[in-house]
């Protein structure tokens, strides 16, 4: 029998193209997207490197793909990299923003076997509309019934914010009419496309008060309400946290997971503009192995504020994007500092 499980992923970014005219939304003409036979070295170094942890440290490994973009079916080649994603062993997952997810579409994605596919609103129609344009919520509606329709598992993404906080309710009562498996919040990160919108991020008692609103709906809604931000993990934590010097969970970024960009940068997370490689000139599981960011991440010692000392780190850790993105307005490049919307120190 094998030994310790590890739930291993990695975000691919197959375009930078979005099309929506995103009011935080940018186009770099810079940005050279990897070929299809780029994408499938890609793919292809990193289930070598799969392969390679599982033999030599005995490790039981679920490694998946988490297609993304910008917008991925901008792509005319998509279905080809999810077969060849699929075909290698990986658990391949898609996140869009759903508008163009037609009856035919969903079908495709279906028959490609998308383990799930993740939908992002960012509020209600008012609110959705004028932040990615107008119409665009009700096309998100029709992707996900769509989807729905077709028996694909569906989840509906949504990044809190002052915009939008006030709406969670009637948001999860939308996923229940719809038929989705499920809702996720996230924390607002303000860097790159949502550097725009931080007078718009929740102050640490506001998050305090929303993971705690986000509690009654857990145990009432007819669908799962989740988030995947280590701060509401701990929220619901009772009991003594075993004290490690690696991580056991929380904040994924460079410890369970990385992410891949449209040119092929390797960075620890899709909101961390921290490069490390190049998957198309750098070995995958040499970055891994190697990488002083990514070790950075791992551990303890190298953390200062009050996340190094603080008894959740081993769960949690903050999320290291926004520790950047905050420190970067100050003028700083410190990803390892404290989470500036932490309630817990």
């Amino acid at each position: 029998m094998k030994g310790t499980p590890f739930d291993f992923f990695v975000q691919f970014h197959l375009t930078e193209k979005c099309n929506l005219a995103c009011r935080h939304c940018y186009q770099s003409g810079a940005v050279s997207e990897m070929n299809y036979q780029e994408i499938c070295g890609a793919i292809s170094s990193i289930r070598t490197t799969v392969e390679g942890w599982a033999v030599d440290y005995n490790m039981n490994i679920s490694p998946s793909l988490h297609f993304t973009g910008g917008e991925p079916l901008l792509r005319d080649d998509l279905f080809a990299v999810l077969g060849y994603a699929f075909g290698c062993g990986f658990s391949i997952s898609l996140m869009s923003n759903g508008t163009l997810i037609g009856p035919r579409g969903a079908q495709q994605l279906k028959k490609a076997q998308v383990a799930d596919v993740q939908i992002s609103l960012d509020g209600l129609e008012a609110t959705h509309d004028s932040l990615r344009g107008q119409g665009s919520y009700r096309r998100a509606l029709e992707g996900i019934s769509n989807l729905v329709g077709e028996g694909v598992e569906t989840n509906i993404n949504l990044t809190v914010s002052r915009l939008n906080m006030a709406e969670v309710g009637e948001l999860v009562h939308v996923a229940e009419e719809l038929g989705v498996s499920g809702i996720a919040f996230s924390r607002l990160v303000p860097s790159g496309r949502g550097k725009a919108l931080m007078g718009e991020a929740l102050t640490r008692e506001e998050v305090a008060l929303f993971y705690d609103e986000l509690r009654r709906y857990r145990s009432s809604s007819k669908v799962s309400v989740t988030s995947r931000d280590p701060l509401a993990a701990i929220a619901e934590m009772d009991g003594d946290i075993p004290q490690t010097e690696m991580p056991m969970g929380g904040c994924a970024a460079g410890v369970f997971g990385v992410t891949i960009t449209s040119d092929g940068t390797v960075m620890p997370c899709r909101r961390m503009d921290l490069p490390i490689g190049n998957i198309k000139r750098d070995s995958f599981r040499k970055l891994w192995a190697e990488s002083p960011v990514l070790w950075s991440l791992r551990t303890r010692g190298d953390y200062r504020g009050g996340c190094h000392s603080c008894r959740y780190w081993p769960v949690c850790r903050g999320c290291r994007a926004i520790a950047l993105a905050y420190a970067r307005a100050e003028g700083s490049e410190d990803y390892l500092g404290p989470d500036p919307q932490c309630p817990y120190h």
